[in-house]
């Protein structure tokens, strides 16, 4: 056994299923706060704090503090694969990290880059709906979560959406688009990118609501008079922080507010959250979806995302190491 097995072997039994999902997840999804992985897969902060300082000194994860100029001092610590977590996503799949794709001058450059800003918001949208999962059934909530990348990657010659998934129900499922505006775009160009949506909906049968989550309720107002004026061929949901037409939740972090009755579909004034989207726009779970078993003569998906439920936590087998 080289050297570099024996390293993993080692590394490998002190790791739990929850340490190599999360693994996986930052090589998905690139960035996320230590606040996010605390509401994907832990139960309070200094958990969160204690086992992601571990994984940090064992070099399977990077973190980084920008400052943030004029006198705002640091912000929180973004995490990112790295090497050794690396090392072991590659040696699970039986591929060298190279193959893997694994750059960690490109992730730490990423995470220093302006739109650091646009990922963690995307991100913190479907940290939400990940969050409001956790108490559900295994087949229900968020069950899919698909990184800008990997949605760009299948349908990128119509769309580049910020990313995809799936939220379930007991009989229905909804497949769906997330596009987060930060406002530093014009609402031109956030409405240029629907005609694209209506495209891939002819050329494919995909009828995936659009979800736009925008930062003010001032500018979703906007963008829901620019929007109403032409007929999309799509489905367009919006919503902002704090919609004066949302009912009166309990009062629950800014955070997680995506996953509550904040959505608004165009030619409706009535909110409401994933479950109502899925109950009106969803299809019943027996119909096909682009991410069920491929049919017969297509080929498997060798590098499928990871769940955007954590496993159950445990130590167990070390996973096989590739050659």
């Amino acid at each position: 056994m080289s050297e570099r097995e024996q390293t993993l072997l080692g590394l490998a039994g002190r790791l739990t299923s929850r340490d190599r999902w999360i693994f996986a997840m930052l090589r998905e999804h690139r960035v996320l706060t230590r606040h996010q992985l605390t509401r994907l897969a832990f139960t309070g902060e200094r958990m969160t704090r204690l086992r992601l300082a571990t994984l940090h000194q064992l070099h399977t994860v990077d973190r980084l503090r920008p400052y943030y100029l004029w006198g705002r001092g640091t912000g929180p610590y973004y995490y990112i694969l790295g090497p050794a977590g690396a090392a072991i996503l590659a040696a699970e799949r039986g591929l060298s990290v190279a193959d893997l794709g694994y750059r960690r001058d490109k992730l730490h450059a990423w995470a220093n880059s302006p739109r650091l800003a646009h990922l963690v918001g995307v991100n913190t949208v479907f940290t939400a709906f990940a969050h409001a999962s956790r108490s559900r059934p295994d087949d229900e909530g968020l069950t899919v979560w698909w990184s800008e990348q990997r949605a760009s990657g299948l349908w990128g010659q119509w769309i580049r959406p910020d990313g995809y998934g799936t939220w379930q129900t007991g009989r229905r499922r909804l497949d769906f688009f997330v596009e987060f505006d930060t406002g530093s775009e014009s609402l031109s160009q956030v409405a240029r990118k629907i005609p694209g949506y209506t495209r891939l909906a002819a050329s494919s049968g995909l009828t995936s609501p659009v979800l736009i989550w925008l930062p003010s309720v001032n500018r979703e107002r906007e963008l829901r008079a620019r929007l109403a004026t032409t007929p999309a061929g799509v489905v367009i949901v919006t919503a902002a922080p704090a919609p004066l037409t949302a009912p009166a939740p309990p009062r629950a972090p800014a955070d997680l507010a995506p996953a509550g009755p904040v959505w608004l579909p165009l030619n409706t004034s009535t909110r409401t959250d994933l479950d109502g989207l899925t109950h009106r726009y969803g299809t019943p779970i027996t119909t096909r979806s682009p991410l069920d078993t491929p049919e017969p003569g297509q080929e498997d998906d060798t590098d499928p995302a990871p769940s955007p439920r954590q496993p159950p936590l445990s130590f167990g087998p070390p996973p096989p190491l590739g050659r």
